[in-house]
């Protein structure tokens, strides 16, 4: 078995930035890639070339190297290279071993992105398989897709991209925000609580979360009776905590980030705190808010949930990525990652090639209504003789909707009992269809 890996080097990067399609040919050197000082947003494609297919399937892939999610980037490698190791030790795709393009997205306070963007196009790639944060997403979401590749996400979970005009090139094995608001409003209704004060940052994210909470939570026979909206440079949570304790309310749900360490300590100081009154969390608060208050006694109590994988059920899976990169146990998006390689290039070998118009028209049907199956090498056999797959991958079912993300998911339910962290005692993982 084979894998060509080639690593987008600060050269390339730079050249692509000065010269557009004249850029350098990638080497397969490790040095990383700058940061960029510009944090200008491409909407077209500056004279990149169309992708037409060359009977080669070719994965980029456009991870957090650099930059505030740089914890994120070696299970994210590591599940890159153990997907296309898999797929070219069952024949690759289309009769050729697949190539894998790696190169670095940076964060939002750069412009690594675009330019690694221009070199994972300029190389051939048929899919690019992130970005993780969305604002770096939607920095290049167009120039991809102008440039007729598709964009395959394994973190994405904004809901503006359901209904993105994306030339149907967009997918992402992330699911919506807005699976999660009926997850949330599932614990809350199971956990027997019937009315909720609701706090947001008044956001497009914020309130696209709390319309679909109330809608769920109200579906479930419960109220919503109140609805706090906050700026998001809000520091002062005196008044929205006054309302949360006059308002009767047997709950309090908290759509936030970091500023909901500062309502959580606010609340606590009313004696309503999570140790003595029930509040919830969403993905961009609960996992890291005990490290935010000044006492982890203060979250003793706090619920939340996130899109998560049980990794601990996936051993001989993290153990190879293990084998490939140095993740420390941590596995963030690292099934999500594997599943998106391995649904594209089924979808690749369905559709007979590797222009990916073609192969984004197959994807999502790979994940839906056939036969199941979970790996790529029982998938391909099955799609050979004929037979319409329903890939049940790593990360879950997914079921694609024909906006191209699931309809099934995966989401921990996360508790913390006093420490900084959650208590992974009383972790629960529930699937959402």
């Amino acid at each position: 078995m084979k894998r060509l890996v080639i690593f987008l080097t600060a050269a390339a990067l730079a050249a692509s930035a000065c010269s557009g399609s004249d850029a350098a040919p990638p080497t397969t050197t490790g040095t990383a890639p700058p940061e960029a000082t510009t944090t200008s947003v491409f909407r077209t494609a500056p004279q990149l070339p169309l992708n037409e297919g060359d009977g080669t399937f070719a994965v980029g892939t456009l991870f957090p190297l650099t930059g505030e999610d740089s914890a994120l980037a070696p299970a994210l490698t590591g599940s890159a290279q153990l997907a296309i190791d898999d797929i070219n030790e069952a024949g690759g795709v289309l009769g050729q071993e697949v190539l894998l393009f790696e190169g670095d997205s940076g964060d939002n306070a750069t412009d690594t992105a675009n330019q690694t963007v221009d070199q994972l196009i300029t190389s051939g790639s048929d899919v690019i398989v992130g970005a993780v944060a969305t604002d770096v997403s939607q920095r290049v979401i167009d120039k991809i897709i102008t440039s007729n590749v598709i964009q395959f996400s394994p973190a994405n979970s904004w809901p503006g991209f359901t209904d993105y005009d994306d030339n149907g090139l967009y997918f992402r094995t992330a699911p919506s925000d807005l699976l999660q608001a009926g997850v949330l409003a599932d614990v809350i209704n199971r956990d027997g609580r019937r009315t909720v004060a609701l706090t947001y940052q008044s956001t497009e994210y914020g309130e696209a979360l709390a319309d679909a909470f109330t809608q769920s939570f109200t579906e479930l026979g419960g109220e919503v009776t109140e609805r706090l909206p906050y700026p998001p440079d809000t520091t002062d949570f005196t008044a929205i905590a006054d309302v949360i304790l006059r308002s009767g309310a047997d709950t309090a749900v908290t759509i936030g980030f970091d500023e909901t360490a500062a309502l959580v300590e606010t609340l606590d100081g009313l004696g309503i705190g999570p140790s003595t009154y029930p509040v919830y969390g969403v993905d961009a608060n609960t996992p890291t808010i005990g490290t935010l208050v000044s006492d982890p006694a203060v979250v003793d109590g706090f619920v939340g949930v996130e899109p998560a994988v049980g990794t601990a059920f996936l051993f001989d899976f993290t153990q190879q990525v293990d084998d490939r990169a140095e993740t420390d146990g941590f596995y963030v998006y690292a099934p999500e990652t594997y599943d998106a390689i391995i649904i594209s290039a089924l979808a690749t070998e369905i559709a007979g090639t590797d222009e990916p118009s073609a192969v984004a028209a197959q994807i999502n049907d790979v994940t839906r209504g056939g036969v199941q199956c979970s790996t790529f090498a029982d998938c391909l056999e099955l799609a050979i003789s004929g037979e319409d797959i329903d890939y049940e991958g790593l990360g879950g079912p997914y079921e694609f909707t024909d906006a191209g993300e699931p309809t099934a998911a995966s989401f921990r339910v996360l508790t913390y009992s006093g420490a900084a962290t959650p208590d992974p005692a009383l972790d629960e993982y529930v699937l959402s269809r």
